[in-house]
C-alpha cells in the first residue's frame, strides 16, 4: 500500500490506526468521505489561521509552529515515533513524493512488509514489534509481551 496522504499537520495519514482500520475506516484529513467526530472537530483542521482551506499545510501559516501543532509534534514524536515538523522539513528538502516514497520504506514492517500505525506498539497484520513505537503502557504492574 503507497502512502499517499499528509495530514495538514504532517501527520502522514496512512500510519494513521482509523486511515488502516477495516471498520469505520477513515478516509484521510484532506480526502471527503468518513472521518471519525473527533478528526471532525481537529483544531488544526478546522484553524482560523487557515481561513476556511482545511487542506492547508501548517507549515505554510505565518505562525508556524504553533502553540497546537508544538504540541501535537511532542505527542506524536515521543509516543509514536513521528515528527511532523520533521516531515514538513522533509518535504521542503526532498519534495512530497520522494519523502513518500521514504516514509512508506521507514514505517514498512520488517517481517510482512505491511505498513505499520504509530498507534500500535504491534503489527497490525502479523504483531512484529512496531520499532517506532514508543508509549509506554497505561497500567503499571500489568503484564504485557510487547513491551518486554
Amino acid at each position: 500500500m503507497p502512502i499517499s496522504i499528509v495530514a495538514p499537520c504532517g501527520l502522514i495519514c496512512d500510519l494513521c490506526l482509523g486511515f488502516q482500520r477495516e471498520k469505520n475506516k477513515c478516509s484521510g484529513c484532506t480526502a471527503e468521505g468518513s472521518k471519525p467526530a473527533h478528526c471532525t472537530k481537529c483544531s488544526i483542521v478546522n484553524c482560523s489561521e487557515k481561513n476556511g482551506n482545511s487542506t492547508k499545510p501548517c507549515s505554510t501559516c505565518s505562525k508556524y509552529p504553533c502553540k497546537r501543532l508544538k504540541a501535537l509534534e511532542k505527542r506524536y514524536s515521543s509516543n509514536y515515533g513521528e515528527s511532523l515538523i520533521d516531515n514538513f522539513q522533509q518535504i521542503d528538502v526532498k519534495g512530497l513524493d520522494l519523502f513518500l516514497l521514504d516514509s512508506e520504506k521507514a514505517w514498512n514492517c520488517n517481517e510482512c512488509g505491511n505498513l505499520l500505525t504509530v498507534h500500535r506498539p504491534q503489527c497490525l497484520h502479523c504483531k512484529a514489534l512496531n520499532s517506532h513505537y514508543n508509549r509506554k503502557p497505561k497500567c503499571i504492574g500489568v503484564e504485557n509481551e510487547v513491551f518486554k
